[in-house]
């Protein structure tokens, strides 16, 4: 329904898909779901040659005029199999029958700041995180932390830091203070913490912690999607457009009132670079520790209290501050798409099962806003179906 493209870089496979009737296609959209999770087939050579842990039906249709039976016995007694034992390195080859090496994992980095918030949704964001992935994450929490949520960081392996500036919005969790000078200026803060906490990592993640949960590895596009691994910068964006006439402008007025409070370089035309570009969501970005450098220096340039962080990141990236606007450099997820999905104010996503899922039908690894919408797919699954079976949905929650 959303016309993915399942093909795989380097596959026959891929241009059988492209060529022939999809409809008789499965195969590619096999091969596509194991690469997208990282998956492979398990192989086993039982004693005997004739038979089968699993077997060929050959029944009639696609590649065979009548039926043919199965193409092997199957393996009824457990003495048939040559080694019930698995080993400690299971041999893996690539989809050419090319041995896989062994490859070394990069260093990761979940970071977020969650200074205010209660212990329910360091839950929701800790808990979330751990069932998908195993490597560092270090939250920056309010001064003298209480014990429940140094509990929670502790059973879950989080590492923190305390925050020492000023803080008067006491539980954000309740009493939100979006807009306010205290709230702009943390946000700002939050990009120096990015900086130094991704100096020891490879690739960082970071993220806004009360709205951010996830379904999935949020690394895992490092080994499925080479393009984006190979990127300085991935940024996810909205649904919007920025415009600054007629009806775009109205859909972003928000953030185009921002911009007289802006510290714009001296002879930057914005109009010129952002009009037609993504609004991109600066509460989601993934990156390595350069890019990172130099989304504080752009945020500290631009941003100031009244012009938010995310209108600095969007200056800075779509107008080539710091090197960042180079398209080899900042790929652009739209939404549906890449590791982050930010599925409110007018973004698109599909219902897997109980999951917000990307345009491809497969869960969002991580999602972004899942507060804005009224069901919450990855904790409270609806009694009936809130969305058709990979449909694109409107999502109009702002």
């Amino acid at each position: 329904d959303n016309d993915v493209d399942v093909s795989v870089d380097g596959l026959v496979t891929s241009a059988w898909w492209k060529d022939l009737d999809k409809r008789g296609m499965w195969t590619q959209h096999f091969i596509y779901y194991m690469n997208r999770l990282g998956l492979g087939c398990l192989y086993h050579f039982p004693k005997d040659a004739r038979k089968a842990l699993g077997v060929h039906w050959r029944e009639k249709g696609e590649h065979f005029s009548r039926s043919e039976g199965a193409s092997h016995d199957v393996v009824t007694d457990p003495g048939d199999i040559s080694n019930l034992v698995f080993p400690d390195d299971l041999n893996g080859y690539d989809f050419g029958a090319a041995p896989i090496k062994p490859r070394a994992r990069p260093a990761t980095l979940v970071v977020a700041a969650a200074v205010g918030y209660s212990a329910e949704v360091f839950e929701s964001f800790v808990g979330t995180l751990r069932w998908h992935y195993d490597g560092d994450a270090l939250l920056l929490v309010r001064k003298d932390p209480p014990p429940e949520i140094l509990s929670i960081l502790e059973k879950n392996r989080v590492f923190y830091r305390e925050y020492f500036g000023d803080n008067t919005c006491g539980d954000l969790s309740k009493n939100l203070c979006h807009g306010d000078e205290i709230w702009d200026r943390f946000n700002i803060e939050r990009f120096e913490l990015y900086r130094i906490a991704c100096q020891e990592y490879d690739y960082c993640m970071a993220l806004d912690f009360r709205d951010a949960v996830f379904q999935a590895d949020p690394f895992g596009y490092l080994r499925t999607e080479p393009a984006l691994a190979k990127a300085e910068l991935v940024t996810q964006s909205h649904a919007h457009l920025w415009g600054f006439t007629g009806k775009l402008a109205v859909e972003i007025k928000y953030h185009n009132r921002m911009i007289p409070f802006c510290n714009i370089p001296e002879g930057l035309e914005i109009r010129r670079c952002l009009t037609g570009k993504p609004l991109i969501n600066a509460g989601g970005i993934v990156g390595r520790p350069s890019a990172f450098e130099k989304l504080e220096k752009v945020v500290n340039q631009i941003a100031n209290p009244g012009c938010s962080d995310q209108m600095a990141v969007n200056i800075g990236v779509h107008c080539g501050l710091e090197g960042l606007g180079e398209s080899s450099a900042v790929p652009l997820q739209g939404t549906g798409h890449g590791p982050i999905n930010s599925v409110g104010y007018r973004s698109v996503f599909t219902k897997v099962g109980g999951s917000f899922g990307d345009l491809d039908c497969m869960p969002s690894p991580v999602v972004h806003q899942f507060n804005l919408m009224k069901v919450r797919p990855h904790r409270n699954p609806a009694k009936e179906p809130l969305f058709s079976a990979g449909q694109a949905v409107l999502a109009q929650a702002g």
